[in-house]
């Protein structure tokens, strides 16, 4: 095995560690998606761990802390991509046949503007927000 050698600041190396635990559980949630195992805990997570003094309890409580903002970001992006999709779906109704003798780039500025005027509609279609709630309590929940 060869080494190398770093010296950087010890808040980059907190953040590598975060960037590193998120990767790892993204992997871990896509395994679990296609029905595989899960995979040991990354050798290079456990170093990072011990030279910052991070023990398990606290790995544990930032990989929940990590799992939240995965599933905000998530939910801010399937938003705003079923948002985009609805004013879009929205726009290609009303303009109908007259739909194709527009191009594609006033399509896409009337889509921004629907999507712009309608976005709390489009979102309110969906109900995930109470899915958020109980995700983040679930997490606070296992935290104690």
């Amino acid at each position: 095995m060869e080494y190398v050698s770093v010296t950087i600041p010890k808040a980059t190396l907190k953040d590598m560690h975060k960037s590193l635990l998120m990767q790892h559980i993204v992997e871990e949630q896509i395994r679990h998606e296609h029905g595989l195992e899960a995979s040991d805990y990354p050798a290079s997570l456990l170093e990072i761990e011990k030279i910052l003094g991070i023990s398990p309890e606290m790995a544990r409580e930032l990989s929940y802390e990590i799992e939240d903002q995965l599933w905000e970001y998530s939910w801010y992006t399937y938003t705003d991509e079923w948002a985009w999709f609805r004013a879009q779906k929205d726009l290609l109704k009303d303009l109908g046949e007259k739909a194709k003798q527009v191009k594609q780039d006033e399509l896409e500025r009337r889509i921004d503007a629907i999507y712009r005027k309608k976005f709390d509609t489009f979102v309110g279609e969906i109900d995930m927000h109470e899915e958020l709630t109980l995700r983040k309590n679930s997490s606070k929940k296992r935290a104690s």
